[in-house]
């Protein structure tokens, strides 16, 4: 037996791996398939895309939080001294939200604009938004340091004059914020166009094709996403798809084929229809 066991070693059989080795040799494999996706570069562009979303639906909620605060000074310093019988202490509650109102939609702008890679540094619009906080700075300050009743509080002043400039200063970072993001998802897009840099359009000494194709949409334009830097896998399947509906693609079917996000599908789809 010992013997059999012996010669059985020499030819090389092994025997069954146990339960325990299959198990980590499938975690072993489970583990570089992550790995493979996670070192994606595309999926860096995601990540980037759903982390400006994120930060910017939190900033939001918080800066509307802070107008919120600061609407009750300026009411204070308008109508304070009013009664809910005078029509105007019901309309002073109209002008903290109204400005605020202005301010977000500049914002909401100007954050559109940056996530597109467009800078928004317009004189105009810097002193827009610096006059609507400074205003709102000011009346909430008078009306702490100034009340219409009671005695001055200093935690009422404190907090007049450090929540004003809290939502001046978030409003400063939120378009920090876009513009960061933006990068970090350009770059991801350049290392994935430098992983996987190469054509079959760029490649050098080629010789010219004979036969013309029937015209379709990716003979007309043979590159049209030569200023996106798309991977060629995402260009091929781009292409697959207008050539079968024989027409550009629209910023939701670029999302829905790609799983990318809204914006930059746009921008993919606005190449494509140029």
């Amino acid at each position: 037996m010992k013997l059999f066991q012996r010669n059985k070693n020499m030819t090389g059989d092994r025997p069954e791996p146990t339960r325990a080795v299959r198990r980590l040799r499938h975690q072993l494999d489970e583990a570089h398939d992550v790995h493979a996706l996670a070192d994606d570069p595309l999926l860096a562009v995601v990540n980037a895309d759903r982390l400006r979303v994120s930060i910017s639906r939190s900033l939001w909620w918080f800066l509307a939080i802070g107008l919120g605060f600061t609407t009750t000074g300026v009411h204070d310093f308008l109508a304070g001294h009013l009664t809910p019988t005078d029509p105007l202490w019901w309309g002073a509650w109209l002008v903290e939200p109204a400005l605020a109102g202005i301010l977000i939609t500049v914002l909401r702008w100007e954050s559109e604009m940056l996530a597109r890679g467009q800078r928004v540094d317009d004189d105009p619009v810097v002193k827009l938004k610096r006059l609507l906080l400074a205003a709102t700075l000011i009346t909430n300050v008078w009306s702490a340091v100034s009340p219409s009743k009671g005695p001055v509080s200093a935690g009422n002043v404190f907090l007049h004059v450090v929540i004003p400039v809290v939502v001046f200063l978030l409003a400063e970072v939120m378009p920090i914020v876009q513009q960061r993001c933006v990068a970090v998802r350009d770059a991801a897009l350049r290392e994935a166009a430098r992983r996987d840099p190469v054509r079959r359009d760029d490649a050098p000494d080629s010789p010219p094709v004979t036969t013309a194709p029937a015209p379709t949409v990716s003979s007309v334009s043979p590159d049209p996403l030569a200023g996106l830097r798309l991977p060629p896998p995402m260009r091929a399947t781009l292409t697959a798809r207008m050539d079968e509906l024989g027409r550009p693609l629209t910023a939701p079917e670029v999302s829905e084929l790609l799983r990318l996000p809204a914006d930059f599908a746009a921008r993919v789809a606005d190449q494509l229809a140029a």
